[in-house]
This record gives structure tokens, sequence and C-alpha cells, in this order.
């Protein structure tokens, strides 16, 4: 009995010990330049059957750099005898800082909740030092300079030769996204609905942080729509649809083909209402 009760609770501790969640900071390079862009890798780590959930990590200290984009991505891979899951944010930093300085990340603020949590806790985490070194290509910006002029004096002159061509248009971000979305429609003929909802959610994310800057969807709040212009319905059902995207691909959620269905038709709504209307040869002007 005694035994019994000693290895209940080792097996205890190693279940709380699995659920806890790891971070870990993952710069691209030590060494940046100026006015060069380098990502830097926040990754969320835990061990659990149970779904926790986080959000985009924030660098409220950072000096010396911008945040121009943040990506993120989820994985979920089986291990022995549980999940290893993990949830990586990719930031985008433009180096501002002069050489011979450093760019500090602060210590990094993360948010998290478990599965029996009503709120987000907030932590933080170390954050990294980059070094901003000299650049070594110094040299080559006279020979440069010279290159460009003697190209532009090449480019003039070969205009005046060369008949002018009509450039072809330029593919719109909502062009970008039908395209992919068109895509979605192999993968749920296939009968493969978590692909098919981690691409849908992929696109819309990706179009919402290209169109209107908003990086963390669920962090998002009711003040910062509003100060937007943004459309509240939209902001809800992208939503609730994300978040069942997730319950998709991590708890084996069950979903109809409406659903699916809903999700494709929702994004294609949102693309083609925003879509730029390019005007043609045939197109009557008016001018009054």
């Amino acid at each position: 009995m005694r035994n019994f009760l000693y290895i209940s609770m080792l097996l205890f501790v190693a279940l709380t010990a699995a659920a806890d969640i790891r971070w870990e900071i993952q710069p691209e390079a030590t060494n940046v330049s100026q006015r060069s862009r380098v990502q830097l890798k926040v990754i969320a780590r835990w061990s659990n059957f149970e779904v926790f959930s986080v959000r985009t990590p924030r660098l409220k200290e950072l000096k010396g750099a911008e945040v121009q984009d943040v990506v993120s991505f989820n994985e979920s891979r089986p291990g022995m005898g549980k999940i290893e899951h993990s949830a990586t944010y990719v930031f985008d930093l433009l180096v501002t800082n002069a050489p011979g300085s450093v760019v500090e990340t602060g210590l990094i603020e993360v948010m998290t909740r478990g599965p029996e949590d009503q709120e987000f806790s907030s932590s933080t985490v170390p954050g990294v030092t980059l070094n901003v070194r000299k650049s070594s290509f110094l040299w080559i910006l006279p020979a440069a300079a010279a290159a460009v002029l003697l190209l532009g004096a090449l480019f003039f002159l070969g205009r005046k030769l060369v008949p002018k061509k009509e450039a072809a248009p330029e593919e719109s971000l909502e062009d970008e996204c039908l395209r992919e979305l068109e895509e979605c429609k192999e993968l749920r003929l296939k009968g493969d609905s978590g692909a098919y909802f981690e691409k849908c959610e992929n696109i819309l994310r990706l179009y919402l942080r290209r169109k209107y800057s908003i990086a963390d969807l669920e962090g998002l709040g009711e003040k910062e729509i509003m100060e937007r212009g943004l459309d509240q319905r939209m902001i809800r059902t992208a939503r609730e649809l994300c978040a069942l995207s997730f319950n998709v691909r991590y708890a084996d959620c069950q979903t109809s083909g409406q659903e699916e269905k809903r999700f494709f038709d929702f994004i294609k709504e949102i693309l083609t209402r925003n879509r730029p209307c390019r005007v043609s040869e045939e197109d009557e002007l008016y001018i009054k």
C-alpha cells in the first residue's frame, strides 16, 4: 500500500511538471547590422493532453529596434505517451541603433491560460541582447554609387531606343489570398479537416495582419476596434472561426460540411468585398 501511494505521488508530480509551459527565446543572430532585419523567435512548449492557450508575447522594453511584423504558428507532435505542443511567435525586427551599440529586448511579457483558468495570467521571461556591428563593406559605397549612375544613364538612353511596354497589373493582396483560398478546396475534398481549417485560418490571419495590422486577433480590445473603424461583426466572426479551427486541430472536434463551407465563404466574402476594382479599356469614364 505504501509503495502504491509513493508511485501515485511520483506520477502526479510528473504529470504536473509535464503541464508546465516552457518558454524559449531564439534570436536569428547575436551580431546584427544597422538598418538590417533580424528575426526573434519566442516559443512556448508544453507536454500535455490538455489544451493550453497562449497569447502573442509583448516586447514592452524593446530598445534599439522596431517590430515590423509578427507571425505565429502552432505545432503538435506525438511523443512517449504524451503529446508535445508548441506555439511559435516570430518577431521581424528592424535594427535602428547605431553601430557599436546594442539591441535589448528587455523582459518579455507572456500571457498563458490553463484548461481550468478563467482568465489569462501574465508573467515575464528574460530577453536577449544583440550587438550592432560596424559594416565591413563601406569601401564599396563609392563604387556602388558610380555603378548606379552608369546604369541610370544607360537606362535612360535605352528607353529612347526600346518601345515602351505596358506593365502587367500587380497582383493585389486580395487576389493573392483568393488564389491560396482556392487551394483549400482540394483539402476539403480529401476529407482532411485539420489541414483544411489550418490553411483557412492561416489565410485569414495573414490577410488581417497585412490589411489591418492585426497581429493579435484574440487580444484586440473593443476600444481599439472602434478607434480603427473596424467591423465588429467581422472581428467577432473571425475569432469564432479561429477558435473552431483550434478545436478541430487540437481537441478532435467533429465539424459538419456546413461549418467548413461557412469558414470558406466568410473569407471569400471579405476578400471579394475589399478587392480593388481595376479600370479596363472598355470602361467609360464620365467627367462632370
